[in-house]
């Protein structure tokens, strides 16, 4: 098998170092142009995220060239040693020189406004990274909440003490950030990204 030469790929765009919220603010612009479209999805974390890793979206070569990501490839359900999560952002360009863990994690949950889906946002979110069962390799990860009802965003993010607003969309501000001591006492943080899919929801499914 032939090996890849990584020069074609990097002269094929002008590659500049992109770090997490960066990209999040991407998704962030995906998550717009979903909204001002037609699309109806299911009461579904799975169905709510399969529209951003989609050939309209995330794995549009044309839009993610508009949005300055190109070198990214996301991924979505991948199994890791320790269990599956939600989105891989995976760095092709570190990848082609050797780099054996160019990627962050998105984990994805929805959000009701109350606290059974709240403490699922907590057990079944952030635990998993402070428990390593998703490793951080680069400096940080994050995790969109799906907001599946009308509710106060705000008022309902009041309800995770760990985490704190931070403005790292401009416009925007339901995004928030969490730093954590992990099982092994690593450092790391998390960067939160609340998107209300409401007025998307068709109700067809639970």
């Amino acid at each position: 098998m032939s090996k890849i030469n990584a020069s074609k790929f990097l002269f094929s765009f002008d590659y500049k170092e992109r770090d997490l919220k960066f990209i999040l603010n991407s998704v962030y612009k995906c998550y717009l142009k979903i909204m001002i479209s037609n699309i109806l999805v299911n009461n579904n974390e799975n169905d709510i995220r399969d529209i951003f890793i989609s050939d309209e979206y995330l794995d549009n070569y044309a839009l993610k060239k508009e949005l300055d990501i190109v070198e990214f490839k996301f991924d979505k359900e991948i199994q890791t040693e320790t269990g599956r999560v939600d989105i891989r952002v995976l760095n092709m360009v570190k990848t082609m020189k050797g780099d054996f863990n160019p990627y962050y994690f998105i984990e994805c949950k929805r959000i009701k406004g109350d606290k059974t889906y709240n403490d699922y946002y907590i057990d079944n979110g952030i635990s998993r990274f402070i428990d390593e069962k998703y490793h951080t390799y680069q400096e940080a990860n994050a995790m969109m909440g799906f907001v599946v009802k009308q509710i106060d965003v705000k008022t309902n993010s009041s309800y995770f003490s760990d985490l704190s607003y931070h403005n790292f969309i401009d416009d925007y501000e339901y995004t928030y950030v969490s730093s954590h001591l992990t099982k092994s006492n690593k450092k790391i943080t998390l960067y939160h990204l609340m998107l209300d899919f409401s007025s998307k929801i068709n109700g067809s499914k639970n």
